[in-house]
């Protein structure tokens, strides 16, 4: 009606209204699901750089100021709606034994802030003070994000070495890889002085959750390219080749991630259920799609990408994950499998329901081929759906009753984990005295004190309703609580459980808990694949491969860049 503003539903209400056609929070929250998610269109590289494209943002290199062996600084603008942002990166070499992946390195080839505003002379000063300093460095609101990382052992000199022969890459010596930098943090929201997410005002271009992560990331994958080929002429002078057509936007930018992502993702599940519901909508959107010949060409296109991409990387799988040769493999049994159902009346649901009974991988595989088909959220409200406010209020008046009624509403699946056992309670989470983030100990091993990281949700819940059981309904919250005030965190999530995708179903502390099935999920949200699993606890992943590179920026870029083929042989 004119004149009468327009309502949206908030995603609770959206995932309510179309219960039916989601996948159960059964299927979708099981560990096993998890651990086999992708990236989707949805994920935050992508949304990034769709909305960069569409809204005119530009991003240039200002200063590179580096020795022939790279060693100095450099600063990237992007001018967002008349806004500048600066990424700062101070740049250095270290020894190859001093390379680790591990949080609890000192010292960093690369450290660097995303700032808001232009950095001038002085803040420069200041910034290359602290900034190398990471956890140990007390910055300034101005600064949004602070990162660091390190060359690539393996690819940085050689291609170095290759531009400076006038030659490009070999294919088969970088490509199964894709990165030339690999970084190791983004820390944001507030951390070492730095800007809070509330600090972000109304209207703010990076106010949308991991906005400025990401344009921080992409400008840090910038970098790598630049360095190498100031490197590769300082080395070889006029005769020193650029980056070709092929080459310029294959390489991504490195990470590598291990058990400090999880604890987050048990303490917020209002956020967990955003980055799935938003996922399972989507998908629940292009099931229902006729399957016309645009969107079934569009599709196979698709389906072509990942075959190609997963074959040129190789590897054999790291159980129980799949290696890029197995996930080619069933790539093209989907592919197959189209073909069998393209004529029927609804081949994307048929095709997704073949895969769901084929196996997680292969389920989830598809789910993120046919969620580049949706056309039914556009980025504007996925950005406002993945906005939520995790307060969680709790009536001191509500009764023993109700709280028995959600446990049995929403947490029977406890039941399922074999809580009372010995390998059920055998970790505790906790901080590191060394480095300030969270890690598993065994608890014959290791007293926590005050140390410990309280994401034992399972366990909370499970020793609530114990507590529960012999007390009498009438009982309000604020008397069970005067009485038994350990049970508060459990109280506040039960109540606050009304997010159907919110809670991993799976226990922490168990013996058996593989930490990355929940870590892929979240991994996937952000937009990395690549993934390469060097033990249950951590893992190295590619993200922005193939993405657009700065200059590349405009009205007319794509978003088809995932999972980009393989260049050809180098070649003079």
């Amino acid at each position: 009606m004119s004149g009468t503003a327009v309502r949206h539903r908030s995603l609770g209400e959206a995932l309510s209204d179309r219960r039916a056609e989601l996948r159960s929070p059964e299927v979708v929250m099981a560990p096993t699901q998890l651990g086999a998610a992708r990236l989707t269109r949805y994920s935050f590289t992508r949304t990034l750089l769709r909305r960069a494209a569409r809204e005119g943002w530009r991003s240039r290199l200002v200063v590179l100021d580096m020795d022939a062996e790279g060693r100095g600084h450099a600063v990237y603008r992007t001018d967002i709606d008349g806004r500048e942002f600066d990424f700062v990166a101070f740049t250095t070499t270290l020894d190859e034994s001093l390379h680790t992946d591990r949080v609890v390195a000192s010292a960093w080839e690369v450290s660097g802030a995303l700032v808001d505003g232009a950095v001038d002379d002085a803040y420069l000063a200041e910034l290359r003070e602290s900034v190398p300093l990471q956890e140990s460095a007390r910055l300034d609101p101005r600064v949004l994000v602070l990162t660091r990382g390190n060359r690539s052992v393996r690819f940085y000199d050689y291609l170095v070495g290759r531009l400076a022969g006038g030659l490009q890459p070999e294919a088969d010596k970088v490509a199964d890889a894709g990165y030339i930098l690999r970084s190791t943090a983004f820390y944001g929201n507030g951390k070492f002085g730095m800007r809070s997410y509330l600090g972000y005002p109304e209207g703010h271009p990076l106010r949308v959750p991991y906005r400025a992560q990401f344009l921080c990331a992409w400008l840090f994958r910038e970098l790598g390219y630049d360095q190498v080929e100031h490197c590769a002429r300082a080395r070889g002078g006029d005769s020193a080749a650029r980056f070709d057509s092929e080459w310029r936007r294959y390489f991504g930018l490195g990470n590598a991630t291990g058990l400090g992502l999880v604890p987050y993702a048990f303490k917020h599940p209002r956020v967990l259920n955003a980055w799935a519901g938003v996922r399972e909508l989507a998908l629940a959107n292009v099931r229902a799609l006729p399957g016309t010949p645009e969107r079934l060409i569009d599709l196979r296109r698709w389906i072509g990408r990942a075959i190609t991409h997963f074959s040129a990387l190789g590897g054999g799988d790291h159980p129980p994950w799949l290696g890029p040769a197995s996930i080619a493999a069933r790539a093209r049994l989907v592919g197959t499998r189209l073909d069998e159902v393209a004529d029927g009346p609804a081949p994307f649901d048929a095709l997704f329901r073949w895969a769901e009974a084929h196996d997680v991988e292969t389920c989830e595989l598809v789910a993120s081929l046919l969620i580049e088909l949706d056309e039914g959220l556009d980025d504007d409200e996925v950005d406002r759906l993945l906005r939520v406010d995790e307060e969680v209020e709790v009536d001191p008046l509500t009764t023993v009753d109700t709280l028995r009624h959600l446990l049995v509403e929403r947490y029977g699946w406890l039941d399922d984990l074999d809580l009372d056992a010995p390998s059920g309670r055998r970790y505790w989470w906790v901080v590191s005295d060394n480095n300030d983030e969270p890690r598993r100990a065994e608890r014959t091993v290791l007293d926590p004190g005050h140390h410990e990281v309280a994401i034992d949700m399972a366990h909370r819940l499970h020793a609530l309703r114990r507590t529960l059981t012999d007390l009498p309904g009438d009982i309000s919250i604020g008397t069970l609580l005067v009485d038994h005030p350990g049970h508060g965190n459990a109280v506040k999530r039960l109540v606050g459980s009304d997010q159907p995708y919110g809670e991993p179903r799976d226990n922490a502390c168990a013996s058996d808990y593989l930490p990355l099935e929940l870590q892929r999920f979240q991994l996937a949200m952000y937009g990395m694949d690549n993934f390469s699993p060097k033990s249950t606890d951590w893992l190295r992943v590619t993200l922005f491969q193939g993405a657009p590179r700065i200059d590349d920026l405009g009205p007319a870029t794509t978003d088809d860049w995932v999972w980009p083929p393989r260049p050809t042989e180098g070649s003079p």
